[in-house]
This record gives structure tokens, sequence and C-alpha cells, in this order.
């Protein structure tokens, strides 16, 4: 036996009603049937949304994004009034942390909104983000790569699992290790 989602079946029927703007009985019945039988004809599987479990992540992300909305604007603007068409770009590679399509849309996204800043193409097989960035002041592209890992974990720990946040820290600690002789002359 099948069980209903009563929200779901009431949202159904509200979305009827709007529909035919109007609450008259046979409207209303029709509405009940229709929601019952969108219910008995295309079960859904229950979503646990992290939206209602980390609100705090939510928000902190909401604000990070506006900030980081208008510092990267007044940098690509300052950069585009000091430079004009010199200013320099450089596409780097910056690896996915998580597998799950969600939280790599969701990445690319944040990555993306940042101005001056674009993902240009998701490689899955390889496993990393081709990231475009204008603005570059110097050669080193690792401040480039760090700001869309730090994005990612920003998504990664406002949407994903506790496994997936377990992983994602791994794999940053892999980067860092990775990263760090280099930084340091060897």
């Amino acid at each position: 036996m099948r069980r209903y989602s009563p929200l779901l079946a009431l949202w159904l029927l509200v979305v009827w009603l709007l529909l035919w703007r109007s609450v008259e009985p046979l409207v209303l019945v029709s509405g009940v049937v229709v929601a019952l039988a969108i219910l008995s004809l295309f079960p859904f599987q229950p979503v646990r949304s992290p939206l209602f479990t980390r609100p705090h992540r939510v928000l902190g992300l909401v604000l990070y994004l506006a900030w980081d909305l208008f510092s990267s604007g007044v940098r690509v603007g300052w950069d585009a009034a000091r430079f004009g068409p010199r200013t320099k770009a450089v596409i780097v590679e910056a690896p996915i942390l998580v597998d799950r399509d969600f939280l790599v849309a969701t990445a690319a996204n944040m990555i993306s909104l940042s101005p001056g800043v674009f993902v240009l193409q998701i490689n899955r097989p390889q496993n990393c983000f081709y990231v475009y960035v204008l603005g570059v002041r110097s050669a080193a592209v690792d401040e480039h790569v760090r700001h869309a890992l730090n994005m990612q974990m920003r998504a990664i720990k406002t949407f994903g699992t506790a496994e997936e946040i377990r992983a994602a820290e791994e794999g940053m600690r892999k980067f860092d290790g990775a990263r760090s002789p280099a930084e340091n002359g060897a």
C-alpha cells in the first residue's frame, strides 16, 4: 500500500484551484481526484533537503556569495579601469572534490557567479573544472584554484552529507599536500 504525502496532495489541490481560479464544489472535487491520480500514477521518492537541516549554513552561504559578488565586482571594475584591454586572464584547472551532480553543479554556479570568473567546462572523466579567471595579477594560479576549491567546500558543507564533507576535506588535504613543496621552493 502506498503512502500519500498530505502536504503534496494539498499543494496539488491548491495549484489546481489556482489554475481554475475558482473554489466551486465541482472544481474542488475534481482537484482532489486529479491530485490523488497524480500521486498514484507518479509516486515520488521522499527527498531530504539540507536547506532545512542546516539553515545557518544556507544563510552563511548567501551572505558570503553577496560579499564575493560585491568584492569581485569591485576588483574586476578596478582592473578594467586600470588596465583596459590589457587585463590578463588565465584558465585554471581545479579538482572536483565530490561526485554528486547536484553539488558539482551548485559549486560551478557559485564559482561562475563571481564577476570575472567562469567555469568553462566540467570534465567528469578527469574530475576537474576548467575555470576562466579575469584580472590575473601574477603567474601563480594556486590562489585561483584555491578560490574554486573554497567555493566547492562551502557548497558541500551547506548541501552535502557528512560523508561527502569528509571526502571533500580529504581532497583539500591532498591538494594542500601536493602544493606545499612547490610553495616552499623545493
